[in-house]
């Protein structure tokens, strides 16, 4: 049984459709993020899951119930909500929030019990604030009230927290902290979020629905949703989308749009390998350079890499060597290029003639790019790399460090050419 199902959910406000034919589900104790541009439903699908707003059509089943067949102290004992703030007009306590969410559970007529007390006591110590229980919600910072306000929905014991952009007002400190809080649920509770920042949903989702134009666009884990072709038909913006080097979650980096256009008409070949070379591939693409690349093994990421972004790339099978057909087509590659960049990629036996050849191209600029200060060429051929790489520096190259520095550098009209 799942805790949620949406299944071909239409909603309008008047004549205009807001979400249409929305089917997805959430598995017990995950946090499902729902990501997507300004206007593509967000907030109005969690409206509709706690019917706050009515669907046009199509069904809402909460542990295989009809969301319509639930009273509403019913449903608030199934379905806690955190918007992103809200206006609190009186002068309560931070203990007098936190015991509102106790009001489905306690009768009509009924005063809370010792036991509500206690469940308000340990909601309040789960959200960090019970420090805060004496204080007027007035006093504290906006921090403070989301986390009270996560205390309040704990305090609901629901099976079902929905959370609305809940940390999108806050610093990054308290944004961290307050989905840390809510991370230490699952397993517990089902959690649904809208999220702004696509980095905080891929580090705190097991799961990501996607909107775009009022239908689901893509459903996975992060991985699987939050790719460089999607960002794109959504965003309308380039990126870069790599594993986090701690987390291996996807990590999206913007290409601002002030650096499109700057390589209108130049020509950039790229030697790269090991994954060294993805960022700028997707970075000189992005800004309009006409890129090729190579050699490269098929198996390498550099490679899928280039697939993706459909750059000509010359390429060897794995465990092989690079032949002279090869090597031709990358003469060729370098003879027809404005500017070559050489990556801090791992050099072996079997790609040292990648780097050889440029011995042939005393005239032709080359830039040596490190992505940070402390990247440096893994040299496993006995120091006939570096000693090539000296060779190279003695005729221009020149060393940059990072994409801003790379980008600059590869604008310059005054970079020599043949």
């Amino acid at each position: 049984m799942k805790p949620i199902e949406i299944i071909d959910v239409d909603v309008s406000y008047g004549a205009k459709k807001i979400l249409e034919a929305i089917t997805f589900h959430a598995d017990a104790g995950e946090i499902l993020g729902i990501v997507g541009p300004n206007g593509s439903g967000k907030t109005t699908l969690l409206k509709a899951m706690s019917r706050v707003v009515t669907r046009d059509s199509g069904e809402i089943r909460l542990d295989n119930r009809d969301l319509d067949t639930l009273g509403h102290r019913e449903l608030a004992r199934q379905v806690a909500v955190v918007p992103q703030d809200i206006s609190i007009g009186f002068d309560y306590t931070v203990r007098d929030i936190v015991m509102m969410g106790r009001h489905p559970h306690i009768g009509r007529l009924a005063s809370e019990t010792l036991r509500d007390v206690e469940i308000c006591d340990h909601a309040m110590h789960l959200a960090n604030v019970a420090y805060l229980a004496g204080m007027s919600v007035h006093d504290i910072s906006g921090g403070e009230r989301q986390r009270v306000l996560i205390a309040r929905a704990l305090a609901q014991e629901p099976n079902i927290l929905l959370l609305d952009e809940a940390t999108s007002n806050l610093d990054v400190s308290h944004q961290v902290e307050i989905l840390n809080i809510i991370r230490d649920l699952t397993g517990r509770i089902t959690v649904v979020s809208v999220f702004h920042d696509l980095n905080l949903a891929a580090y705190y989702c097991d799961r990501l629905l996607l909107l775009k134009d009022r239908k689901v666009y893509a459903t996975g884990t992060p991985e699987e949703v939050l790719t460089y072709e999607n960002i794109r038909a959504i965003f309308q913006m380039e990126t870069l989308v790599k594993p986090h080097p701690l987390t291996g979650k996807p990590y999206v980096l913007p290409v601002y749009t002030h650096q499109s256009n700057v390589g209108a008409n130049r020509r950039v070949h790229v030697v790269c390998g090991g994954g060294t070379g993805s960022n700028i591939l997707h970075l000189l693409h992005a800004a309009d350079f006409t890129v090729t690349c190579g050699i490269l093994n098929v198996m390498d990421t550099d490679y899928g890499t280039a697939m993706r972004l459909g750059l000509p790339c010359v390429a060897e099978p794995p465990f092989h060597g690079i032949t002279p057909g090869s090597l031709a087509d990358l003469r060729q590659r370098l003879d027809h290029a404005d500017i070559i960049v050489v990556t801090t990629m791992p050099i072996g036996r079997g790609n040292l003639d990648n780097l050889r050849v440029l011995l042939d191209y005393p005239a032709k600029p080359i830039l040596l790019y490190s992505g940070s200060s402390n990247s440096v060429m893994e040299d496993y051929t006995g120091g006939e790399a570096g000693a090539v790489l000296t060779g190279l520096e003695a005729h221009g190259a020149l060393q940059v460090e990072g994409p801003e520095e790379l980008l600059a550098s590869l604008s310059q009209g005054h970079l020599k050419r043949e």
